[in-house]
C-alpha cells in the first residue's frame, strides 16, 4: 500500500510540476509517511522530480544557446558557475545536518516554500515592477537561491524568476527559461552529491522517477486544457493544510 501511495503521489507530483508547480509538496511528504528518513526523503524527491525538469527546460533550449538573454555571451556561464557552487554547498549542508535536526526544520521549511508559492503571482507583480539592471545582486542572488535549492528547493522557482525580474530586463519568458535551465543544474548535481553520498534510496526512487515521468507527460497535455490557476489553488490547499499537520505532529 505504501509503494501503491508513493507512485501515485511521484505521478502526481509530475503533473502537479508541468501544471502550476509544487510537486515536491506531494513527493517529499509521501515519503516521510512510507518511513523514509528525512534526508533520504528529500534527496531521493530530488531524484523523482528530476526528469520533468529537464523535460521543462527542453521547451526553453533556445535559453541554453544564450540568443533570448540579451546579455553577453559570458552571462549563462556566470549564472550557471554560481549555480553549481551555491547547490554544491546546500547538498553537503543538507547532508551535514543530522537527521533529527532536518526532521526539526520541516514544517518551518514547508511553511517557507507554502508562502512563497502562495505569495508568487504577488512577488512576480512586483518584481516585473521594480526592474533594474544589477548584475552583482543577480549572481549574489543566484548563489543564495542555490543553496536552498540543494539543501530543500521547494519553492525555488518563484525566488529565481521574482531575482531574474527585479535584477535584469529580462522579460517572463526569458526569465522562466533561465529559471529552468538553472534549477536542472541545481538539481542534476545535488542528487548526484545525494547518490555519491548514498542519500538517496534508489529502490524506491527508481519506480517513483519513472511514475513521475508519466506524471509530467499527462500534465503537459492537461496544460492545454486546464486551468493552471485552478491547479495551483488546489496544491496551494494541500500545502497548507499539510503544512498545519507537520507542525502539529511536532
Amino acid at each position: 500500500m505504501n509503494f501503491l501511495i508513493l507512485l501515485v503521489a511521484s505521478a502526481l507530483g509530475g503533473a502537479s510540476n508541468a501544471l502550476a508547480g509544487g510537486g515536491t509538496f506531494l513527493v517529499f511528504p509521501a515519503l516521510l509517511l512510507a518511513g523514509v528518513l528525512p534526508i533520504q526523503a528529500n534527496a531521493t524527491a530530488s531524484l523523482v522530480l528530476l526528469p520533468g525538469a529537464f523535460a521543462s527546460a527542453w521547451v526553453y533550449k533556445d535559453i541554453i544557446t544564450g540568443r533570448s538573454l540579451g546579455n553577453s555571451p559570458g552571462f549563462l556561464v556566470k549564472m550557471l558557475s554560481a549555480s553549481i557552487l551555491g547547490s554544491a554547498l546546500g547538498s553537503i549542508l543538507l547532508l551535514a545536518t543530522p537527521n533529527a535536526t532536518f526532521s526539526g526544520l520541516v514544517p518551518w521549511l514547508l511553511l517557507t516554500a507554502t508562502a512563497v508559492f502562495t505569495l508568487a503571482p504577488w512577488i512576480r507583480n512586483k518584481a516585473t515592477s521594480a526592474r533594474h539592471e544589477a548584475g552583482a545582486l543577480m549572481l549574489v542572488g543566484q548563489f543564495v537561491i542555490s543553496i536552498y535549492g540543494g539543501y530543500f528547493g521547494a519553492g525555488m522557482g518563484v525566488l529565481m524568476i521574482a531575482l531574474y525580474l527585479v535584477a535584469t530586463k529580462l522579460d517572463v519568458h526569458a526569465a522562466s527559461g533561465l529559471r529552468l535551465v538553472c534549477g536542472c543544474v541545481i538539481n542534476l548535481l545535488a542528487v548526484a552529491i545525494f547518490a555519491a553520498k548514498g542519500a538517496v534510496d534508489f529502490k524506491i526512487g527508481i519506480p517513483m522517477l519513472l511514475a513521475s515521468t508519466f506524471g509530467g507527460y499527462a500534465g503537459a497535455l492537461l496544460v492545454k486544457r486546464m486551468n493552471a490557476e485552478l491547479a495551483r489553488k488546489a496544491v496551494l490547499v494541500y500545502a497548507w493544510i499539510l503544512t498545519a499537520w507537520f507542525f502539529v505532529k511536532r
